[in-house]
């Protein structure tokens, strides 16, 4: 049995549709994610890869270079002529998007707080669960953002090995915006997952587009919505600034809602691109 875009949408939907995981137990038991999930494919020789250690530096991660680590810590054979890169978008519950936009221009809301928290926690599982789906047929995949002696995060700089934003660019599903944000057609308050598979498939690459902020129409909205003024049109974002304001949310999330986790998420709700990639000015 082959595997298509297709297999990958439907087992993802029906995941969000039915686990438990994506369910907001502790607040009204309604999904965090809505199953409307995008998915785009890209080859993991796709030179973009190469660009990627370039612009973000030497420590990224290639496609080539996880499988190949993965591979010898499960003592398979090394395979890297069809791997490809499957990148999904998952849509936040809109609910929780209008919450966040109303409840405060400083702190999270509630329910954007648990999709931040046990959304993620949803969101390995998911990866988990195709990695499982794909074994079965005797594909072997891994997620890198798995693999906690492979994943690293250089806290100094708020930039990992492995980026599944830079996985949905590669992959033709939209662009990032003056936030970092990554606009696509479900919009962009979201989160987004990767895995590679050791499996030809059809790439999207075609649908790359050649400007990284492509879809971004400059409308300053996510300017206007940061707290403390982290995103500007000269500098776009800058994430020392934005980091200190999201770490520094942790104290009033755990006391107002009883998670341990860290959040913002306001310049993606009350914007232009919040829903959808949105139409330029003409």
């Amino acid at each position: 049995m082959g595997i298509s875009k297709n297999w990958f949408i439907e087992k993802i939907n029906k995941f969000l549709d039915h686990d438990e995981s994506n369910k907001m137990k502790i607040v009204d038991n309604s999904r965090m994610f809505e199953p409307d999930v995008l998915v785009g494919i890209v080859s993991g020789n796709d030179p973009i890869f190469s660009d990627y250690k370039k612009i973000i530096g030497d420590s990224y991660l290639t496609p080539i270079e996880a499988y190949t680590w993965y591979c010898g810590i499960k003592r398979l054979p090394i395979s890297t002529q069809n791997l490809s890169v499957v990148a999904y978008i998952l849509p936040i519950n809109r609910s929780t998007k209008k919450e966040n936009f109303e409840y405060s221009r400083e702190n999270p809301s509630e329910r954007w707080a648990n999709t931040r928290f046990f959304g993620e926690q949803a969101n390995t599982k998911i990866q988990m669960h195709l990695i499982k789906e794909l074994n079965r047929l005797g594909i072997n995949a891994m997620a890198p953002t798995n693999e906690k002696r492979l994943f690293k995060i250089n806290r100094k700089i708020w930039a990992s090995n492995w980026s599944h934003r830079h996985c949905c660019f590669a992959a033709g599903l939209g662009s990032f915006g003056l936030s970092d944000g990554f606009i696509n057609s479900r919009g962009k308050a979201m989160r987004c997952g990767s895995l590679i598979v050791d499996y030809d498939l059809p790439s999207d690459a075609i649908n790359r587009p050649s400007d990284p902020y492509e879809y971004c129409i400059k409308c300053g909205d996510c300017i206007r919505r940061c707290p403390v003024n982290a995103i500007s049109f000269e500098n776009r974002h800058d994430k020392i600034i934005c980091s200190k304001h999201v770490m520094g949310t942790i104290p009033y999330i755990k006391e107002n809602y009883g998670i341990n986790i860290y959040g913002c998420g306001l310049c993606q709700v009350g914007v232009s691109c919040e829903n959808e990639i949105p139409v330029k000015p003409s």
